[in-house]
Order: structure tokens, then C-alpha cells, then sequence
């Protein structure tokens, strides 16, 4: 009787043992399907997919393979995860065109960035953009005389998915102030992709064929590349083309201030920005004017580092109506105690007597 009971309970093992294997077998042959097939087979069987892949295909990454930046099921858990959501999404949602990053994809894509462009990566990092949520909302300077607030996140923490209230408290100029999540204190609060679409139109970069026309204010300026750089509107969640941009209209005391037509500047402007009536010098904007009136930012800011310590040399001294080593002068750019803004300062403030004639 032992016997036959057994033998019976082996027919339901046997099925359910075959059952799980072919579930196995289903969920890895999948998997591997889609991580070693060409993304032109496997990613765009998702329609929701097929715009993204349309604009890479046009893309200055297009030679870049979907999982370099986008990491493959078979080696990431993230992945897996990932590829999960989409598919409950798309069986609970009633809209599919709305695919987004979220904060945590973007900051995995900046170590993606790295692998390919270290030298941008390392500039950036050691850059005033390179910093992270705590220097910005932990400022306690900062806090005490201007309260956090949303409009805040437009520049720092672009990609944050939530209000202010929920990330840092208290919102008030007291304190003491700490982030709601200890783990938001090392995130950087300007990724790659708050000034860069990667899905953007172009050409894949070739040292060798730089258009050398597109140059900064002064001759010797380098030639720069503009296909990529896009400023991330968060209200929106999409990125605006450097070329699309409007040039700020600028006021100095009433005057008209001349400002830089460099496509560039107009990405810098977008933070970097004046007060709702454009008045120079006000709120963070940097837009040159005096003796450096109508030059671009990356006239003398190099890219990614924002680096100005080669820039004087770029156009002084043949530029210069004294002939004298500008480098020395009392300006911010010899010590930031100077009372002498680089951004902002003219003739008569150190030569208050008259301005030399040049020297020959």
C-alpha cells in the first residue's frame, strides 16, 4: 500500500518537475536572447522603445551599443529589475509614450560616461559642476540667508523625482537641516545629462575632422563640439538644443548689454541667470561686461573643468591697451578677495587717473 502511494506521488512531481524547467529554460533562453541578439531585433519589439531607437540611430552614438550605456540583462540584477517594471507597465498603463529616465538611471549612465570619456569625466568631477547634494543643500551659509525652496532643483537636482519637502528638512533659514534620505548627500547634483542628450542628432566624434570654423571669441580658440550639448528643462523632463535657446537680453544701468551669440553661453545662461528684469551682475549671472563685454564663457572657461587659468593668454597681451601682464592685476581672477570682478570690471577701475595709451 506504501509502495503504491508513492509510485502515485511521483506523478505529481514528475510535471511539476518538467514544469519548472521549462520555465527556466524560457526565462533563460529569453535572457539571453535579448542580451546577445543586436538591439535592432530585440529592443525595438518593444514599441515604446522604437522612438529612442529611431533618434539613436541618428544619434553621434549610434556606433555605441544600447547595453554599453544601458547595461544587459545577463550581468545586472538592475537590469533585470528594470526590464521588469517596463513589462508591468506596459500591462497596467494606458499611455506607453511617456519612457523617462529616473534619478537612479542617470546617475548610473554617469559611470557610463566614464568608460568611454575618463578625461571629460575627471575634468568635471574636480569642476564646481562635479559637486554633490550635501555642498549644495547643506550650505549652511547659504541656508541661513536664502530658504530652500523647489525653483532650486531646477539647476541642482534636475533629474530629483519629488518637491523639496520631501528631500531636505526643515525648509526654513533655522535649521539644522538634513536630507530626508542619508543616501541623496552623495549624489551629484549636476549629472552629464543636465547638459548633454546623448540620443541627440549628429555625427559620431572624429579627432580628425573637427570643423575648425567653430571657433570662440579670440582666434586661437579650440574648436568646440555642439552636437550633444542640450539643456535639461525639468519642468518639461526633456533637454532643449544649445541652438533652440534663446540669447538672454541683458541690461547694465539701463544700457543694452552686447552678449555673446556663442550657442554655448546660452546653455551656461540657463543657471547662470539675472534677475526676471535681465539686470547684469544680478542673481547668479556672469554675463561679461566693461572691458570683456560680448565675450563667451568659453572664451575663457575650458570645458567640463571650467578651468581659467590658460584663457588670459589666449588673447593678452596683443589685446591689451597697456601691455601689461594682465595676469597680475587686481581682479577675482588673481584672488577672489578682489573687489576687481573679472566678469564685470572696466578700464577705470585701475586706471582711475585715465587709460594709457597702447603700447606699440
Amino acid at each position: 500500500m506504501k509502495e503504491k502511494k508513492n509510485k502515485d506521488g511521483a506523478w505529481y512531481v514528475l510535471p511539476a518537475l518538467t514544469l519548472a524547467v521549462f520555465l527556466l529554460c524560457s526565462v533563460l533562453g529569453g535572457i539571453g536572447y535579448f542580451e546577445f541578439s543586436p538591439p535592432e531585433k530585440t529592443c525595438i519589439t518593444c514599441h515604446e522603445i522604437k522612438a529612442s531607437h529611431a533618434r539613436w540611430t541618428n544619434s553621434v552614438h549610434r556606433s555605441v551599443s544600447c547595453k554599453t550605456c544601458h547595461g544587459g540583462s545577463a550581468n545586472s540584477i538592475h537590469a533585470l529589475k528594470e526590464n521588469g517594471k517596463r513589462v508591468f507597465y506596459h500591462l497596467t498603463k494606458t499611455r506607453h509614450d511617456n519612457i523617462r529616465l529616473s534619478e537612479e538611471q542617470t546617475v548610473r549612465m554617469v559611470q557610463a560616461c566614464q568608460s568611454c570619456h575618463a578625461r571629460e569625466f575627471a575634468y568635471w568631477k574636480q569642476s564646481g559642476h562635479g559637486t554633490n547634494y550635501a555642498a549644495i543643500f547643506m550650505d549652511e551659509k547659504h541656508n541661513r540667508t536664502e530658504q530652500m525652496a523647489d525653483q532650486c532643483l531646477l539647476c541642482h537636482g534636475m533629474f530629483y523625482e519629488g518637491r523639496m519637502s520631501s528631500l531636505a528638512t526643515p525648509l526654513n533659514t533655522k535649521g539644522p537641516w538634513q536630507f530626508r534620505n542619508p543616501v541623496m548627500a552623495e549624489r551629484p547634483s549636476i549629472p552629464c545629462l543636465a547638459c548633454h542628450e546623448l540620443h541627440a542628432p549628429g555625427q559620431p566624434f572624429n579627432y580628425l575632422s573637427v570643423d575648425k570654423s567653430r571657433m570662440g571669441a579670440c582666434t586661437n580658440a579650440p574648436a568646440f563640439r555642439r552636437d550633444t550639448l542640450a539643456f535639461y528643462v525639468r519642468p518639461e523632463r526633456a533637454h532643449i538644443a544649445i541652438d533652440d535657446l534663446m540669447v538672454p537680453k541683458i541690461v547694465d544701468k539701463g544700457r543694452s548689454v552686447k552678449v555673446s551669440s556663442d550657442p554655448r553661453q546660452r546653455l551656461c545662461t540657463q543657471c547662470h541667470s539675472p534677475d526676471a528684469y535681465g539686470n547684469a551682475g544680478s542673481g547668479d549671472d556672469r554675463t561679461p561686461t566693461g572691458v570683456h563685454e560680448g565675450i563667451s564663457c568659453a572664451a575663457c572657461h575650458a570645458p567640463h573643468s571650467n578651468d581659467t587659468r590658460a584663457s588670459c593668454a589666449s588673447c593678452h597681451p596683443a589685446r591689451s591697451s597697456c601691455g601689461l601682464d594682465v595676469t597680475k592685476m587686481n581682479t577675482t581672477f588673481l584672488s577672489r578677495a578682489s573687489k576687481n570682478n573679472i566678469h564685470r570690471m572696466t578700464c577705470i577701475d585701475c586706471h582711475p587717473a585715465g587709460v594709457p595709451k597702447k603700447q606699440i
